[in-house]
């Protein structure tokens, strides 16, 4: 949105300064206005009432006939001087900190970029949708992990092949940033593999925020083969397959998938 409005305004700036050039020159002679383009070829104000006039110029006064001559030889000249210009600009080297080198970066590559390539992903040539949900595991009085009985995202999850998409009006409940979409839609990376586990990155919310409280940007795990999930079985899409995701130490999740159906 903000970018439309910098552009109208762009545009808007635009037509006001030809309106205003517009009505400027009228009562200037014809070598008046070639003169000044002697001294400034680039100026928009007299290029345009060149034109507008179909005014010749040549050392500065105005020469009857071939307008189209003037455009050229004018054209030529704003681009003569231009290269000059270009040739005097030096080039400096800009070295960058590693943290702001990081953040650079970061909005060049995609988080959640993977490779799949060491995966052998499934042939599945019959489109799947499922209902899923996310509970959070905890870490802290257990190696194992206590698995939270409370879903922190849910919806549906649609499998093509072998990507894995979640469904519209899929949703995490931890308030701040989550409550956009969009992270369920633009910000997963996953596909399955030929024994039902998906493998990738996606967008991943571990804490709730409340109103009021400072926003916490998601963390982007890789979801891996883990082995306590009990993948999906592709052969009975009707049992409940859960898939665990390792996220940070103290905390995981469980992605349950169940009430699969083909479309």
């Amino acid at each position: 949105m903000k970018s439309k409005r910098i552009l109208l305004t762009a545009l808007l700036a635009i037509g006001f300064i030809g309106t205003t050039f517009a009505g400027l020159y009228d009562d200037w002679p014809d070598d008046s206005i070639c003169g000044w383009l002697e001294q400034k070829p680039t100026h928009a104000g007299y290029l345009g009432e060149a034109k507008k006039r179909g005014l010749t110029c040549e050392g500065g006064k105005a020469v009857k006939g071939s307008a189209k001559t003037t455009t050229t030889r004018s054209t030529s000249t704003t681009k003569s001087k231009a290269s000059t210009a270009n040739s005097d600009i030096t080039i400096y080297e800009v070295v960058f900190s590693p943290a702001v080198l990081k953040e650079l970066l970061d909005r060049v590559i995609s988080k959640t970029d993977y490779d799949f390539s060491k995966h052998k992903l499934t042939n599945n040539v019959k489109d799947i949708q499922c209902r899923f949900t996310i509970s959070r595991v905890v870490y802290e009085n257990s190696e194992l992990g206590e698995p939270e009985y409370w879903d922190i995202a849910q919806g549906t999850i649609n499998i093509k092949g072998f990507d894995v998409e979640f469904g519209e009006g899929s949703y995490w409940k931890m308030g701040g940033l989550s409550t956009d979409k969009s992270y369920l839609r633009d910000e997963v990376n996953i596909k399955l593999t030929e024994d039902g586990h998906f493998v990738g990155k996606m967008a991943y919310f571990t804490h709730t925020v409340k109103q009021g409280e400072v926003p916490r940007e998601p963390l982007y795990p890789t979801l891996t083969k883990h082995k306590r999930s009990t993948p999906m079985d592709l052969n009975n899409i009707n049992d409940v397959a859960s898939l665990w995701i390792d996220v940070e130490d103290w905390a995981g999740g469980i992605m349950r998938i169940s009430s699969c159906k083909y479309l």
